[in-house]
Parts: C-alpha cells; sequence; structure tokens
C-alpha cells in the first residue's frame, strides 16, 4: 500500500510539471489542460480555477454516464483534482520567468516533446497505482466499459471530443487558440502508446 500511495503522488506531481512545461513552451498541450486554458481566457480565472471547474463538469458527466453515483469515486477525484490543477497553475507561474520563455523554436519543442512524454508516463504511473483518478481518466474508462464494448482507442477518441470542443468554442469566443500546437497532436496520437509502452517495461509487477 505504501509503494503504491508514493507512486501515486510522485505521478501527481510529475503530471503537473509535464503539464505545466508544456502550456510553458506555448507549442500545444494536453487536449485538456488546452481546454483548461481556453475556459481561463474566457471567463477570466486561473488555470487552476478553470481545471477544477472542468473536472467537476467531467466528474458529474461520469455519474450521468454511468446512471450511478459511487461517492468513494467522486472523493477520490477530488483528492486528485484540487492538488493536480492548483499545482499546474503553481507551476506554469514560476516558470513564467524561466529559460524556457526566451529560448529557441528547437528548445522550446524539445521541451514541448519531453513534457508530453512525461504526461504520459505520469498516467501510466497512478494508473499502476490504482488509487484514484482524475475524473477525465474515470471519463475514459467509462466509455470504454459502458459504451465501447472495451475499445480503449474508441473511447478516448470520443472522450477527447469534449476538451477539443471547448477549445473549438473558445478559439469562437477569443478569436484565439489555447494550447494548440505539436504538443496537442503528439497527445491525441502518441500518449496511449506511451502509457502501454510504460506499463509494459516498468509495471511487470503489481505493486504492494
Amino acid at each position: 500500500m505504501k509503494s503504491r500511495l508514493y507512486l501515486l503522488v510522485f505521478s501527481l506531481l510529475l503530471n503537473a510539471l509535464g503539464n505545466a512545461v508544456a502550456i510553458t513552451t506555448n507549442l500545444g498541450a494536453n487536449p485538456w489542460t488546452a481546454a483548461g486554458q481556453g475556459l481561463a481566457a474566457t471567463f477570466d480565472i486561473s488555470l487552476g480555477t478553470a481545471l477544477v471547474s472542468f473536472g467537476v463538469f467531467v466528474l458529474l458527466l461520469n455519474s450521468l454516464l454511468a446512471r450511478e453515483i459511487n461517492f468513494r469515486r467522486i472523493i477520490g477525484n477530488f483528492l486528485f483534482m484540487f492538488p493536480f490543477s492548483y499545482l499546474v497553475d503553481w507551476i506554469v507561474t514560476c516558470l513564467n520567468d524561466s529559460f524556457l520563455l526566451t529560448s529557441n523554436l528547437y528548445v522550446k519543442l524539445i521541451f514541448n516533446l519531453l513534457a508530453i512524454t512525461t504526461i504520459a508516463i505520469a498516467v501510466a504511473m497512478y494508473q499502476q497505482a490504482n488509487l484514484i483518478l482524475h475524473p477525465n481518466d474515470e471519463l475514459m474508462f467509462t466509455l470504454r466499459f459502458k459504451y465501447t464494448h472495451g475499445n480503449a482507442t474508441k473511447a478516448q477518441l470520443i472522450a477527447y471530443m469534449l476538451p477539443l470542443s471547448i477549445l473549438v468554442l473558445a478559439f469562437y469566443i477569443n478569436d484565439q487558440w489555447f494550447g494548440v500546437g505539436i504538443g496537442l497532436v503528439a497527445s491525441l496520437f502518441l500518449q496511449g502508446p506511451i502509457v502501454d509502452l510504460t506499463h509494459k517495461i516498468f509495471f511487470i509487477k503489481k505493486l504492494k
């Protein structure tokens, strides 16, 4: 249990760092985080508050799709969502004076892709810990096992329609794209394979 808890905490920190670096490079972010950027700009709120608000909406959507209210799962979602969201916001603020803002395009691209890879590895870690999940991940699991007959790829594509729709609406309102770039494309097509590869390489044995 201790090793699983340590893995969860480390993965949450790693996930937040990866998302913050991707945002700071301004070359595209994970779809969910990019949607949070769009919401923050549209409603003039902090990124952390936007991510939490979006997470609460997804949490409610999960309950509707699952046709049940699982309080234990909901509490777990909040325990993950709150620290993660505001940690991303805080790290982005800390990185505002970093070299990433003034680096050339190639350096930013390298760090952006490293950040996207880091996010995928972190996702594999907290999936392996199997203690609590973010509502966004719960949505994918709900779609996978209740609506797509176990097809993970199809479930992920359907789940991504929500943040991508938010991005389009944010662009329509603000006349500006948020979090759209190579990082978003890499997340769409590479995150799943990297998560699977991480499981195969590092997590052959279950943690106790």
